[in-house]
């Protein structure tokens, strides 16, 4: 049987600074890794996940809606694990300066955006960052499905558009 996972996460952007979070090794999941804000979507959040990566954002930082600027869902990513799909809604947003608060959810560190990869991330961090540094200043929303090529993990991109609206523009 498949079962399905759904997750909301924000990479928030001061400058050239990235909020990332360090999770600790003894974490149940994702452990050891340096990981964007977010987690799972609680049963009422399931139609808003913008909702769930405002919740999960001041829960592990402290920092509130109030506190960013142009919260926008960049991607959709999709991937199979055994009998799960995992389902993460990525939003990317502007904090309006550097204070936050520790969480026991892991370390909280403000990472050069250009240096993000040489941490520990997971792959999806890694190629959601390397195709939002070629399409930063794009509003489209981007669906991402990981695949294994050579045994190595892999984001085939596509481009998410009304095609209804898109029908009546070219009529």
């Amino acid at each position: 049987m498949i079962t399905l996972r759904q997750m909301s996460v924000a990479f928030l952007i001061h400058g050239d600074k990235l909020l990332m979070m360090e999770k600790p090794k003894s974490a149940s999941f994702v452990s050891g890794m340096v990981v964007p804000i977010g987690g799972h979507l609680k049963q009422d959040e399931i139609s808003n996940p913008s909702e769930a990566c405002l919740r999960e954002v001041e829960e592990e930082t402290g920092l509130t809606n109030d506190d960013l600027t142009d919260l926008e869902l960049r991607y959709i990513i999709l991937r199979i694990k055994e009998t799960e799909i995992r389902i993460q809604y990525v939003y990317f947003s502007n904090a309006k300066h550097l204070a936050v608060r520790e969480s026991e959810e892991g370390k909280l560190l403000w990472v050069d955006m250009g240096l993000v990869n040489n941490f520990n991330v997971t792959a999806t961090t890694k190629y959601i960052i390397e195709h939002y540094s070629k399409n930063e200043n794009s509003s489209n929303i981007y669906v991402g499905t990981m695949k294994s090529v050579e045994s190595e993990p892999e984001i085939t991109w596509a481009l998410l558009k009304d095609w209804e609206k898109l029908k009546v523009a070219l009529s």
